[in-house]
């Protein structure tokens, strides 16, 4: 019995011995288990430390590569600045000999000031004071012009700068005959070559189609050439002086009115306008009277010219406009036509003869009276009133007149020279 109980107590010792020994080494493996996956994760955490220090050696490499090339290219910069500088201290003493050359000409420029200056009164040409306003007024276009270019679609603006710089170019040329000088010939000859390109912008960005385009590069450009043409012989070019005193419309007013040219109850206003329309009239040349502009602008006219001349509005507004006065007609019938033509009297006898032949089929028309004179509308004008009460009732028209036989000789027999009032009006005279 004590036996047994020897070797029960054994058995349970060995026992409790294994069920420990077991827990134990269940425990060994769980934590060789976790060791192992420590390990694990240990070995991937060194794998990725690993990429990581591949990929810093590289960058390295790449940084130490990068800055071989930069010392490399520091050391070239440095050659280069050394070079550089042997060039500023050549260049500096170069300046300096050139800043004593400019100091030099400066005087002798302020010399040659002088000297234009004096030259200028005394010979009669553009003071130096004008060309440079003149000067300053063409670089003030040119600015203007190349402002056009950065525009875009501003349209009305852009018409305002096309009207600013026609403005301008009107000033330059206003100096010239506020001087009393000439317009130059190849001045006036490029203003008339900018004024076609611009009218042709300033109608197409109006939104007219003829005669229109639009602000280019390559126009512009040949502007700006123009214009330094201009300016070259705006500073260098003698002018031509006016013979004649050139005076404004104000001044030209005030002179008429007081050599009693003009009554007294004529308006400055209404000379004003009178002068305006003469000077945009194109049948006859009006040279020798008011100066021809390139750009609208402040209106000059020749005194001289003026003071020779009885000035009578309705007689210089359509002198030369038609330069024959005709009369046809019959003395069985008693009928004429009074008409006007510039030369082509063929054309308006056939006309005229059609229309007598309807009412007079039997009779010829004749030619009565032919008059050359530049102011034959005035003349045709006269003889309209005067025989107004006369007018012919089978023709519906102004022209064709019903005349007693009496009446005819004023044409037939050169009656027409005995009237005061006719040949007042033919013998007025323009020097054109």
């Amino acid at each position: 019995m004590h036996l047994y109980r020897k070797m029960k107590e054994t058995i349970t010792y060995f026992q409790e011995r294994y069920l420990d020994e077991k827990k134990r080494r269940e425990l060994i493996s769980d934590e060789l288990s976790n060791t192992l996956g420590e390990f694990m994760k240990i070995e991937q955490e060194n794998r990725e430390l690993q990429e990581c220090v591949d990929d810093i050696k590289r960058k390295y490499e790449n940084l130490n590569n990068k800055l071989s090339i930069q010392q490399t290219m520091n050391q070239k910069s440095l050659e280069q600045i050394h070079r550089l500088q042997e060039k500023n201290s050549h260049l500096q003493h170069s300046q300096s000999l050139y800043l004593d050359k400019i100091n030099h000409q400066t005087k002798e420029v302020s010399s040659l000031k002088l000297f234009v200056e004096y030259y200028s009164s005394t010979k009669h040409d553009f003071t130096y004071e004008h060309r440079k306003y003149i000067l300053t007024i063409i670089e003030k276009v040119l600015l203007l012009i190349k402002k056009l270019l950065i525009m875009g679609n501003q349209r009305v603006r852009r018409v305002k700068v096309i009207y600013e710089i026609k403005e301008k170019l009107a000033q330059y040329e206003s100096c010239f005959y506020s001087a009393n000088f000439k317009l130059d010939v190849d001045a006036r000859s490029i203003l008339e070559r900018i004024k076609i390109y611009l009218e042709k912008w300033e109608n197409y960005y109006e939104g007219y189609k003829w005669n229109a385009k639009p602000v280019e590069v390559n126009d512009v450009t040949y502007l700006e050439n123009l214009l330094q043409e201009l300016h070259y012989l705006s500073l260098y070019k003698r002018f031509e002086k006016y013979n004649k005193k050139i005076v404004e419309v104000s001044d030209l007013y005030q002179i008429l009115k007081r050599k009693r040219k003009l009554q007294n109850n004529y308006s400055l206003k209404r000379f004003n306008g009178e002068i305006k329309m003469l000077a945009k009239q194109r049948y006859i040349n009006l040279e020798k009277y008011i100066i021809n502009r390139v750009f609208p602008g402040e209106i000059y006219t020749v005194l001289k010219s003026f003071n020779e001349i009885e000035y009578n509005f309705k007689m210089i507004k359509t002198y030369g406009m038609y330069h024959l006065l005709y009369v046809y007609g019959n003395s069985e019938s008693n009928t004429i036509k009074v008409g006007v033509t510039k030369q082509n009297l063929t054309n308006r006898y056939m006309k005229a003869e059609e229309s007598y032949k309807e009412h007079f089929s039997t009779h010829m028309l004749q030619e009565l009276k032919v008059i050359k004179s530049l102011n034959a509308l005035n003349l045709e004008s006269y003889l309209k009133r005067k025989f107004k009460q006369q007018r012919h009732p089978l023709f519906n028209s102004t022209e064709w007149f019903l005349l007693t036989k009496s009446e005819l000789k004023y044409f037939t027999n050169d009656e027409y020279k005995k009237d005061a009032d006719f040949m007042k009006i033919l013998n007025y005279k323009l020097d054109v």
